[in-house]
């Protein structure tokens, strides 16, 4: 069986020359798969103009979801993620189309049917790395869908831009759904835009994106969770176990047994999670991902065959 020729943004541009220090955005091969995903932590801590204006967007997101949740409003739950499907303009993900109704609004409201007990014992959630560290099933590839939706038009804008660069002009027009923080809603619009194989191009900035967030339940479990039972057994005049021990302790054969502790833990003490998102800068400290560290992702999962 012949090997399916992989095609990239740069096969199209500056006479196909390859290499993320020759570009601002990530070169994805636009016929396959990327295993690629929107860092909202990224996004939030970046000084560009760029990102300062896709923070706000998705932050006025967020606060109204939020809020939708708090009131068990099911009517403005709906409308939220209504417009909230996969997204194969970016070309990033796990494999599109195989996802069934998981990253549809239905499959969303599914999914997201335990914040409305969860919002109302935990008060510090409020933020969009929330939704991956409490619930279980939902991490990369459904958050980065999600933050593509929001920022649909950012993105639309963002590629045409690069592309003039080049001397490329859009050749399409697409109509596409967006977050708009002005009007607090999804608003439709129709932009120029670039397609190939009848599909859009949406082009994203390569200093937001990471193969795996820095942020997880397990991270949350580890840093957290433990971290203050080893504090607590000090300060009971105990001496101060490890986290092994901790862990061992705490280990069930129950499924999801991990998610179960944090769960429980983070509804007795909601400080647990605002105590996580004031670390969550330390962790991405000079995290982005180099040139050469997308170069040598894109070498051999992408540039190759």
């Amino acid at each position: 069986m012949m090997t399916k020729q992989k095609l990239f943004v740069s096969d199209f541009i500056n006479n196909g020359i390859k290499g993320h220090q020759n570009y601002e955005f990530v070169d994805v091969a636009i016929n396959d798969d990327n295993r690629l995903f929107l860092d909202p932590i990224l996004i939030e801590f970046s000084t560009s103009t760029w990102c300062q204006s896709a923070n706000k967007s998705i932050q006025s997101f967020f606060d109204k979801f939020y809020q939708a949740y708090s009131l068990h409003d099911k009517t403005q739950e709906r409308e939220l993620l209504s417009h909230a499907r996969e997204q194969n303009g970016t070309r990033f993900g796990y494999g599109k189309g195989n996802n069934g109704k998981g990253h549809t609004a239905e499959g969303l409201m599914q999914t997201f049917n335990p914040l409305e007990g969860l919002i109302q014992k935990i008060k510090s959630i409020n933020r969009p790395v929330d939704l991956a560290i409490l619930l279980p099933k939902f991490a990369e590839d459904g958050l980065s869908d999600l933050l593509t939706n929001i920022l649909h038009k950012n993105l639309n804008e963002y590629t045409t831009q690069q592309l003039r660069k080049y001397g490329i002009r859009p050749n399409s027009t697409t109509q596409f759904w967006y977050w708009e923080p002005s009007l607090l809603k999804w608003k439709i619009k129709s932009a120029p835009s670039y397609t190939i194989n009848n599909q859009e191009l949406l082009l994203v900035p390569k200093e937001i994106v990471r193969v795996r967030y820095l942020f997880s339940i397990r991270q949350y479990f580890t840093r957290i969770i433990l971290t203050r039972y080893q504090k607590q057994s000090y300060r009971n005049g105990m001496k101060k176990l490890s986290k092994q021990d901790i862990l061992a302790s705490l280990r069930s054969n129950t499924p999801n047994w991990i998610y179960e502790t944090v769960k429980k833990h983070t509804e007795k003490s909601p400080s647990f999670l605002a105590e996580y998102h004031i670390m969550l800068p330390q962790f991405y400290r000079d995290r982005q991902m180099s040139s050469q560290e997308l170069n040598s992702l894109l070498d051999t999962k992408i540039y190759g065959n």
